[in-house]
């Protein structure tokens, strides 16, 4: 096989998966490709690279179905990577309805599975410093948590669930999506036109259409940057946080029945203490703990016994019982009046 002749993007990116050790040689790789230029930019960048690092590149293109454009988009690129003699797939869904959480989910499910049946150990996507600066201006206008604010980082297993999940990995998170259309622009890379990122319905085309072009003509020019750098202070902070917290968990949590002793989680700093309190309310909402549910076990900590939190969406509450947090299931049942 040829060596392509690299360029300064290239070689960037190369470094970046060194110095941060996203990738290693001989892997198997899964690509997924949206047809958009960013993920054309990481898949040529990775076929670029592929004689010096001896990767296996497969490739998933999904389809939603949300339109005739889209399926359409489908077909050319079934056809592109045949001409390529690249090893690929398109998983088409079944009719699902216009949500972006739910397709992304969707997508992940389907990443995922095609990992496994290609042998795949990483997944590369292609976000960029512009989609983690979208991001962190996305959760923070939400009133997310260090965890949101920080929710694209450079790698972590596609499912936290499963300890052998492949790893998503984002090479391109220091690159721009304008670096990227101009990668695009001088390989001439087949980009699809998306009509839907058009589409202001969409909070996050309203931030990347208006929000972010309004601030950064009036407030800051390198705004991606910025909210890149915050990004990434908070997420070194952050897994401190975390890894303190994996060290405290076993002195704190007993899980028959499940409860959290109060002592030693009241004397750790309140960091710890939201941290601590978010993954054990985790393991038994079905969602996500919302910052004012965690407020709400936090209060506990220096409560009298019987002091208990409102219920908790799908049933159960925290209470006081003696030096413990106790897990209670079911609907709580106030005394009747005397």
């Amino acid at each position: 096989m040829a060596v392509a002749r690299l360029s300064p993007l290239h070689l960037r990116v190369q470094r970046t998966i060194r110095q941060k050790q996203l990738l290693h040689p001989g892997q198997r790789l899964l690509v997924g490709l949206s047809g958009g230029q960013d993920s054309f930019c990481v898949l040529k960048i990775l076929q670029d690279l592929q004689p010096r690092w001896g990767w296996e590149l497969f490739v998933l293109h999904c389809d939603h179905r949300w339109s005739e454009a889209e399926t359409d988009c489908a077909r050319f690129l079934q056809g592109w990577l045949e001409q390529q003699g690249l090893p690929h797939a398109v998983a088409t869904a079944d009719p699902i309805r216009r949500d972006e959480a739910g397709a992304r989910a969707w997508r992940y499910q389907q990443l995922s599975r095609w990992a496994r049946t290609w042998n795949c150990s990483a997944v590369v996507a292609g976000h960029t410093a512009s989609d983690r600066a979208e991001t962190f201006l996305f959760n923070l206008l939400r009133g997310t948590g260090v965890g949101g604010l920080t929710s694209l980082d450079w790698q972590r297993p596609l499912d936290a669930r499963d300890p052998h999940s492949p790893s998503l990995v984002r090479p391109l998170l220091a690159v721009s999506r304008q670096e990227t259309e101009q990668f695009c622009q001088a390989y001439s890379l087949p980009v699809w036109p998306d009509p839907s990122n058009q589409d202001l319905s969409h909070t996050r085309n309203r931030l990347r259409l208006e929000v972010i072009p309004y601030l950064q003509k009036h407030l800051n020019p390198q705004l991606e940057a910025a909210l890149n750098r915050v990004a990434s202070l908070l997420e070194a902070e952050h897994e401190l946080v975390l890894a303190q917290a994996a060290q405290l968990w076993p002195t704190l949590y007993q899980p028959d029945p499940p409860r959290l002793l109060r002592d030693p989680l009241r004397k750790a700093p309140l960091a710890l203490q939201r941290q601590i309190l978010f993954q054990f309310l985790e393991q038994t909402l079905p969602h996500h703990p919302t910052f004012t549910q965690v407020e709400a076990a936090i209060r506990l900590l220096p409560a009298g016994r019987g002091s208990r939190t409102p219920d908790y969406p799908g049933g159960g509450w925290l209470q006081v019982e003696g030096d413990c947090l106790l897990w209670r299931e079911g609907r709580h049942q106030p005394e009747p009046l005397s």
